[in-house]
This record gives C-alpha cells, sequence and structure tokens, in this order.
C-alpha cells in the first residue's frame, strides 16, 4: 500500500518557505558519500515520498512533487507513491532531466534548494549552471529539511568497524597506500579526500556493518604525502583496528571533523566524483581536481586473492542456490510464498563456510511479480509461489572471501512456447555476451548490445543494464566498469581489463505477467593465442556456478556455438559443486538433481 504523504509534505513546504522562499527542494537517495545504498538514517528520499527503490531523486515544490527514477524502478515508484506524487520516467523519450524541468517550471529569480551534503561537487555544478543560465539560484540548505519532519528518525550506525584479514585481501594496507599515494603524485596533487566508503574499507583494510549487506562503515579519509586520517567516530574503533592503522601511521579524527580539516588543506586536492558539495565548498575552487578516483580503479583490478577468492565463494554459493531450488520444487507446501522462499534460500547460503550476510534483499518473485525488476517480497501482500508460473529468483550473499550476486528463473510447470522463445533469447543474449573477444580497455558499453541483440531481432529489450562490477566482500555493485547501453557513464567508466570481476544479466519482462532474468558473474581473463602475444585479447570466464533451467530453453532457436557453450559451462558447473557436495557428504536425491540440471542438450 502506498505511503500518505500529505501531511508530510505540507509541513516540508512551510518549511521551504521559512528558508529563504524556496520554489523547490531537491532530495536525492545520497547519503554524504553518494552511496548506492544508505543507511536508514539517511533514507530521507524513500521517507518522504514512500517510494523505496536505491536509485532516485525527489523533487518538491510548492504545489507538486515529483520522483525521478530509472526503468529498473518504474513499476515499484507507482505501486509505493501515493496521489500526491508524479512519476517521471528518467532517460526515456520525452521526459525531461530535472533540471530541465525545473527551468521551464519555475519563474525566473526562483530559488531552490538542496543540502549540500546529499549532492556531489559534480550534480551541484550542473544544477546551478543550469539554474543560473535560466535566472535561478541553487541555495545550499546546511540543515536538512527531510530531517527537520522526521519526528522518529532512526539512530546513526554505530556498530564496531573490523579488520579485513590479509588472507581476504591480498595486499597490505600499507603496499595500497603506497601506490595510490603514486597516483596522487602523478595528478599532481598533494592531498586527495576520499569519500566512497568501499574505497575507504579496500584501501585500509576494515570492514563495518554500517549498510545492510554492505560491510562498510561511514567514514572520510585525507592522504597527503606523509599523513593518513581516517575521519570515523572513535568509539568504534577496537585495539585490533587501531593496530592495524599504525601499518599506515593513520590518525583518527571525528566522523565530522573532516568538514574542518579539508579547510585546512592549501595545495592542489583531489576530489573524487563522490565528494558531496559541502566538501568541495569548504575548499577553494581553483584548488579542486575533480575526477575518477584512483582508488576505485585499484580494487576493480582484483589481485589473484581476491580472484580465487570469488572463484571459491562462488561455488559454496552455488550449491546453496542450488539445494534451494531443489528444495523449492520438491516440496509440498502449497503456502509457500515469495518471502517464505527468500528465507529458505538465505538459510541454505548461512549455512556455507565464511557466510556473513546476504549481499542484497533476495528478489523472490512469482509470476507477475518477476516483472518488476527491483521487486522486494513483503509478508502479508506477496504471492504464493506458484510451481504453474515463472518463478525469478535474484540473490546472493557476502562471504569473507568474496561477493555474489545470481539470479535465475525458472518454471516448475509447463511454460508456454512464447515464454521458452522470450528465456532463449535471453539466454542467448546471455551467452554472447559471455563470449565476446575484445581487447584491453574496451568499455562495457561498446559490448552491451552484444546481450541485446537477440531479443532486438524480435523486437524485445529490458530498460536496465546489463552488467556492474561486483566487490570483493563489498559493495555488490562496484564501478568505474560496467557494461550498459548509451554512454550516461561512458565519460568516467573505466575499459575492460584482466582480473576484473563483472556480472552479464540481460532480462525481459512482460509486465502483469512475468519477468526473466539470468545473471552470472563473469570474470575478465586473456584469451589463449587471439590478439598479438604482448597484449592478449580479453574475454570473460563464468564465475557463478549454478545451472539454467532446460525446461525453458528452445534448442532449435540457438547457434552451434552456444549450444556448445550451455554444455560446457553445465559441466563445470556440476564437476565443482558435485565435488563440493562430496565433501559435505549430501544426499543422493541432490546429486541426481544436479545431473538433471546439467544434462546435454
Amino acid at each position: 500500500m502506498a505511503k500518505k504523504t500529505g501531511e508530510l509534505l505540507l509541513k516540508l513546504r512551510g518549511l521551504m518557505t521559512q528558508n529563504g522562499q524556496l520554489a523547490a527542494y531537491i532530495v536525492p537517495s545520497d547519503d554524504p558519500h553518494m552511496s548506492e545504498y544508505v543507511s536508514s538514517n539517511f533514507c530521507r528520499r524513500a521517507f518522504i515520498s514512500g517510494f523505496t527503490g536505491s536509485a532516485g531523486t525527489a523533487v518538491v515544490l510548492q504545489d507538486k512533487a515529483l520522483m525521478w527514477t530509472d526503468g529498473r524502478y518504474f513499476l515499484q515508484a507507482e505501486k509505493e507513491m501515493d496521489e500526491n506524487w508524479s512519476l517521471m520516467k528518467a532517460f526515456m523519450p520525452g521526459t525531461p532531466s530535472k533540471e530541465e524541468y525545473l527551468s521551464s517550471n519555475l519563474e525566473k529569480s526562483s530559488k531552490v534548494g538542496i543540502d549540500p551534503k546529499t549532492c556531489s561537487v559534480q550534480l551541484f555544478k550542473t544544477l546551478n549552471k543550469q539554474l543560473r543560465s535560466a535566472g535561478m539560484e541553487l541555495v545550499p540548505v546546511a540543515d536538512n529539511l527531510i530531517d527537520k519532519v522526521w519526528d522518529d528518525a532512526p539512530a546513526a550506525p554505530s556498530a564496531p568497524v573490523f579488520v579485513h584479514d590479509i588472507k581476504y585481501a591480498g595486499e597490505s594496507a600499507s603496499s595500497k597506500m603506497e601506490t595510490l599515494r603514486k597516483k596522487i603524485k602523478e595528478k599532481q596533487c598533494s592531498a586527495i579526500v576520499l569519500s566512497a566508503l568501499d574505497d575507504i574499507a579496500w584501501l585500509y583494510n576494515l570492514r563495518g556493518s554500517d549498510v545492510n549487506y554492505n560491510p562498510v562503515f561511514y567514514s572520510f579519509a585525507i592522504i597527503t604525502p606523509d599523513s593518513s586520517t581516517l575521519f570515523v567516530d572513535e568509539g568504534r574503533v577496537g585495539e585490533e583496528v587501531r593496530s592495524s592503522l599504525t601499518e599506515t601511521s593513520t590518525k583518527i579524527q571525528p566522523y565530522n571533523a573532516v568538514y574542518s580539516s579539508v579547510k585546512e588543506l592549501t595545495d592542489r586536492v583531489f576530489l573524487p566524483l563522490s565528494t558531496n558539495a559541502a566538501i568541495a565548498q569548504a575548499i577553494p575552487a581553483e584548488q579542486w581536481c575533480v575526477g575518477m578516483s584512483p582508488v576505485q580503479e585499484m580494487k576493480a583490478i582484483k589481485n589473484e586473492v581476491e580472484l580465487q577468492g570469488m572463484r571459491d565463494c562462488h561455488v559454496r554459493d552455488g550449491a546453496a542456490l542450488c539445494e534451494y531450488l531443489h528444495w523449492l520444487e520438491t516440496t509440498d507446501n502449497k503456502d509457500l510464498d515469495e518471502v517464505d522462499g527468500a528465507d529458505q534460500a538465505e538459510l541454505f547460503r548461512s549455512k556455507q563456510d565464511l557466510y556473513v550476510s546476504l549481499s542484497f534483499d533476495t528478489i523472490s518473485s512469482s509470476g507477475p511479480n518477476g516483472a518488476v525488476i527491483h521487486y522486494k517480497p513483503e509478508k502479508g501482500t506477496c504471492r504464493k509461489i506458484d510451481k504453474n508460473m515463472m518463478y525469478l529468483c535474484d540473490s546472493g550473499a557476502q562471504y569473507r572471501d568474496g561477493t555474489t550476486d545470481v539470479t535465475r528463473t525458472v518454471h516448475m510447470g509447463t511454460p508456454t512456447q512464447q515464454q521458452r522463445m522470450c528465456f532463449t533469447r535471453v539466454l542467448q543474449g546471455h551467452i554472447d555476451l559471455a563470449m565476446a573477444v575484445f581487447p584491453a580497455g574496451t568499455k562495457g558499453t561498446c559490448l552491451d548490445c552484444l546481450a541485446r541483440r537477440p531479443l532486438w531481432n524480435c523486437g524485445l529489450n529490458y530498460q536496465h543494464g546489463t552488467g556492474h562490477g561486483v566487490g570483493s566482500f563489498l559493495n555488490v555493485h562496484e564501478g568505474p566498469c560496467r557494461i550498459a547501453a548509451g554512454s550516461r557513464m561512458s565519460k568516467h567508466e573505466m575499459g575492460l581489463q584482466k582480473g576484473m570481476i563483472l556480472s552479464d544479466e540481460p532480462g525481459y519482462y512482460e509486465a502483469g505477467e512475468y519477468g526473466i532474468r539470468i545473471e552470472s558473474l563473469v570474470e575478465v581473463v586473456e584469451t589463449k593465442d587471439i590478439g598479438p602475444p604482448e597484449g592478449r585479447f580479453l574475454t570473460f570466464r563464468p564465475v557463478t556456478m549454478a545451472p539454467i533451467d532446460l525446461r525453458l530453453v528452445d534448442r532449435e532457436l540457438m547457434s552451434r556455438d552456444q549450444i556448445a557453450w550451455l554444455n560446457e559451462y553445465h559441466v563445470t558447473v556440476r564437476e565443482k559443486v558435485m565435488a563440493l557436495w562430496e565433501k559435505q557428504g549430501k544426499e543422493d536425491d541432490l546429486k541426481k538433481w544436479l545431473i538433471n540440471q546439467t544434462r546435454e542438450i
């Protein structure tokens, strides 16, 4: 049921009037670190609108409220928002950007407010430039207006920070720091301000639990050629973490002290794209050097220890997913709903070695709910899992040695020919991308069409990206590499390199009927003999170990190479998962199920 927001919007509009007669107030999804997923105390956009998707920006005017979000969330936003809100379908033909809308619909000299801690330095500059050109003013509002109407806002996270052991990290923090300092020097800067939580966690070999499913902790860092300062509330730092920080001679300062500390930087300062505008505005603009975080670029290319950890945890994770799918097919519980399914999948994962938590909310979706791309089942409103309908399960976990993200779509009854056709087209796209061969440095946006072409040939498409980077016991969505249509991020997109881990996840969604997505993580590897010896071309190797439902595959639509790839993949899945099950002493029925699921076609 949609959240009733009329009274909240009335209070917010009163505050807008009191704070400089604001004609509009922008509420991004972001925390002060531009995180994709945020802790509950920073979920301001969700609080004011009712829309809980991870991406979106609310714009509240005195007479209307608008929500911009992308194609992953159109159906979800329509369900969760009440009549006070209008959905603006971002990146769709005919939908203006936020800046364009405000410039065209507000009077000249209007003031538009935003909390500078919740928008990046680049977004603030873009908004300010466009609004100024229309005769308007962008006003930084230091005290967030949503906080003033959120009477029962959750407390800030306070759980302890912990060390990420070198046996999983593969490189010491001091080694990483040395590389970072060289990169800062190459950029002719004397300091870097780090804001992205996964950058900081990776650099210092530390982890936390401040954000659900993402093992990060709220902090900032300033690194200069001869100093390192970590801004984190001191009560959260135990002796083991303090000891680890001596390796890099790192000092600890209170979390909010970063805003005063950056004022002391007197030379050229590198500000990653994740830097919030409040930090940037505390530094003279002539000192700024804004760009892609060098730490993002460093951690995108996994070292061999991280890669082996990713390979290993995906075998355990695949085994757990197989157990779940087998259980789902064989259970006689006719009252089983989507939440029950998600809970059972989590239970199987939790029994695997080195398990920490899920890596995101499990998308357990039956029938028409599968068409809601980022669907989240809730008790009381979710559907029962109907074995005569398509079932889509997008799930993953955090393990000490890696992070997983996998989607499998299955049909436990008899699928229609149309469903088999659509599924096979998605599978063909998945395989065509997995088989791609390309020179090092190729951007993922150049490969996206390989996954879409089998769908496009039938007049089908999907409204989400095809692939994203994945962290090593870090964020399940990680930049700066990606595989997606268009050029929205291509300026700051990193070309593909050996050692990267990305997802391969084309889909198709029939609104009100079903959804199809096939997602596996892949490792970027060198080909054996394609390209010159000094620079072999690259390709992808599957890391995810989970079978693809053969009941939904129409073999007649597939090429010989696609069939060969699928058969070879299933042999690998069977061998790796079966070997683990032998050690774990799993029952014969489960093994027979896997043999059937991975049979040759």
